[in-house]
């Protein structure tokens, strides 16, 4: 497997330890792509994989049969259209670009020209319950209800355009909506809205809460969904990533296995 890590941040971090000491199977890291060319964390990388870093629009020139990205939806939007039509196979774990229409019809294409895109699970569990009640039909309602601290929020478009202040001393619930208008809210915080959303009933009628409680140590995820077979409730508490308080480290744990279960096959 030849892998290209396109983003270096918290997820590709983890991964890249995970690599390094051969946990995540027999791959050969041809490239890390960081935000610019004098990327310092990008050149970290790259050199604990002893890897060369590259500029995104070389990327299809590295001979690389699979790329992993964690880099954000605008790298999305951006750069992997490209990749996708040069025929390389992708990890995304910025799923909230995939609602975008540009990207839906890119993601049509190449999946017609038998490229691989896999989508992982990311932050969140329980994607398999909600995918069996919306194939049974029946599927009325799904909910994920995000709580974080404040410094894992703060910064996001959604606090900035409406001047929302976390205080540091009470929890506060700051967004109610559906999973499209959350990840364009808080892109950095809530893709597993929309992970959600596409294994049940779309990013339109999957509704999500998203509250700052200064008491969270631990990101906590709360899943509900509601069909005729069955009613679903899921918890996930996961831990930071230690490098952005923005990530999940459960988020990079699934990139590392998405990595080791494609090296096995």
């Amino acid at each position: 497997m030849k892998l290209a890590l396109l983003g270096a941040g918290g997820i590709n971090t983890l991964v890249a330890h995970a690599l390094a000491n051969g946990s995540a199977g027999k791959v050969d890291v041809v490239a890390v792509i960081g935000s610019s060319p004098a990327s310092a964390s990008a050149a970290a990388l790259a050199k604990h994989l002893d890897a060369p870093t590259v500029a995104p629009e070389d990327l299809t020139g590295t001979g690389c049969d699979w790329v992993l990205e964690a880099a954000g939806s605008t790298a999305v939007h951006d750069h992997i259209p490209a990749i996708w039509r040069a025929g390389i196979d992708t990890i995304i774990m910025s799923i909230g670009a995939m609602i975008d229409p540009m990207i839906e019809q890119e993601y049509a294409h190449a999946r017609r020209r038998g490229v691989s895109v896999v989508l992982p699970s990311g932050g969140i569990a329980g994607l398999d319950g909600v995918r069996a009640l919306h194939a049974g039909g029946g599927l009325q309602r799904v909910r994920i209800t995000t709580t974080k601290a404040p410094a894992g929020l703060r910064g996001a478009p959604h606090l900035e355009r409406h001047n929302i202040d976390l205080p540091d001393d009470a929890a506060i619930t700051v967004f109610e909506g559906s999973a499209r208008d959350a990840v364009a809210g808080f892109p950095a915080n809530v893709n597993v809205a929309i992970a959600l959303s596409l294994a049940g009933v779309g990013p339109d009628a999957t509704e999500v809460i998203v509250r700052s409680d200064p008491s969270a140590t631990r990101t906590r995820h709360l899943i509900e969904a509601e069909g005729d077979a069955a009613t679903l409730e899921v918890t996930i508490t996961s831990k930071p990533s230690p490098s952005n308080p923005r990530t999940s480290y459960l988020a990079g744990a699934s990139a590392v296995a998405a990595v080791r279960e494609i090296a096995v096959r």
